[in-house]
């Protein structure tokens, strides 16, 4: 092998590396912490790159709604503003780092990046945009650092109103989220005056990280952060509604004629919504919680009905079997040609999302789950009131 193909090799080897890393660490998050336990309502709020001059007031709107948060500081900035790195910890928030330099670790050379861990103090360590070197995780271990992630991106570095951007992060916040917000945009600000009061009325309680206990994720939890995008696109796609915004709700919406097979009661190409489950949410409640987010989430659907008067019926096709009937749903079996296809997806949500709810209710083939629009109104719509 002569020198050029000899580089050439190496050239190759280590752009698969660094391409590797980042994939692993930044894109499914491996071994990073990036959310705790669904069925809770705490969340942590984290800003990335302070100090700034917007530090202050970020503090005063914490204290106004009685949130606490988690700062990933620049160590340059940070010696620069000790005044306001006094001030996060005496407001009772959690200070971590965030590098020396805001750079990303492929610009970095090995040595420099190991500088650049080491010169910013902190158990937790949230690499500038998240992106990984193939040295990034071995030099935070060595250092006695924690990989910290986020699940849920603010979008506060673009320009887009704030009321645009409080309306995603709401549509797709979940209990155990992390954050990912910014110390510095203006915008920001913004986001928060209009994000804090919706937290509160829908039942999120933001904590610290380490308030949160989030744990490492494995595999299964790294396809699960990849999925998220997917999911995402999807919803723009088709036009999802969130049915209700508190932490416990589990339904997404989907408007559409039904595609079949006939029911009972209603033929293809009826009016109805297709029910989309928040699986990730679901995967960390027992069968006892998810009967009461059902209820809960079918008091929201009464008002998306009022709204919907075309929609005839609610319809899923899922793995609850006998829960559901509990729940006013009737089943129907899917068409013989979907029997394989429904067997191999039994078989990767009951890996993906096992957990309580794998146990117990992903068990059986999916069936067509449907519930009437009668049912709904009847059943967890308000009750008159005695004369």
């Amino acid at each position: 092998m002569d020198a050029a193909t000899l580089v050439g090799s190496l050239l190759i080897v280590a752009l698969l590396a660094y391409a590797l890393a980042d994939v692993l660490g930044r894109w499914m998050g491996v071994g990073a912490l990036a959310w705790g336990n669904r069925a809770q309502p705490k969340i942590a709020l984290t800003f990335d790159d302070g100090p700034s001059e917007q530090t202050e007031p970020l503090l005063n709107l914490l204290q106004k709604h009685g949130c606490k948060a988690t700062f990933f500081l620049t160590g340059q900035k940070a010696e620069q503003h000790p005044d306001l790195i006094a001030k996060i910890a005496s407001a009772g928030h959690q200070i971590e780092a965030h590098g020396y330099w805001h750079r990303p670790a492929v610009l970095m050379a090995p040595w420099t990046e190991w500088e650049h861990i080491q010169k910013s103090p902190g158990k937790l360590y949230r690499p500038p945009w998240g992106i990984h070197s193939p040295f990034t995780r071995l030099f935070a271990r060595l250092q006695g650092k924690q990989i910290a992630l986020w699940d849920l991106e603010s979008q506060d570095w673009l320009d887009k109103p704030a009321g645009q951007l409080v309306e995603r992060m709401l549509f797709y916040l979940k209990g155990g989220s992390v954050v990912l917000l910014h110390d510095g945009p203006v915008r920001t600000l913004r986001v928060l005056e209009l994000l804090l009061p919706k937290l509160v009325e829908n039942g999120y309680e933001a904590v610290t990280l380490d308030e949160l206990a989030a744990k490492p994720l494995g595999p299964r939890q790294g396809l699960i952060r990849i999925n998220q995008g997917y999911e995402e696109r999807y919803d723009r796609k088709v036009n999802s509604i969130k049915v209700g915004y508190r932490y416990d709700h589990i339904l997404r919406l989907e408007i559409q004629p039904y595609p079949g097979p006939d029911l009972p009661e209603y033929p293809r190409g009826t009016p109805c919504a297709h029910i989309h489950f928040e699986s990730a949410r679901m995967a960390d409640m027992s069968p006892m919680q998810v009967l009461r987010a059902f209820r809960e989430t079918f008091k929201e659907t009464v008002k998306f009905l009022e709204e919907h008067p075309e929609v005839r019926f609610l319809f899923g096709y899922s793995y609850l079997g006998q829960g559901a009937l509990a729940l006013g749903f009737k089943t129907h079996p899917v068409p013989k040609a979907m029997e394989m296809q429904s067997k191999i997806t039994t078989a990767w949500f009951a890996w993906l999302y096992r957990g309580e709810i794998a146990r117990h209710l992903f068990t059986d083939p999916a069936q067509v789950v449907y519930i009437t629009r009668e049912t709904i109104l009847s059943k967890y719509g308000p009750k008159p009131k005695a004369q």
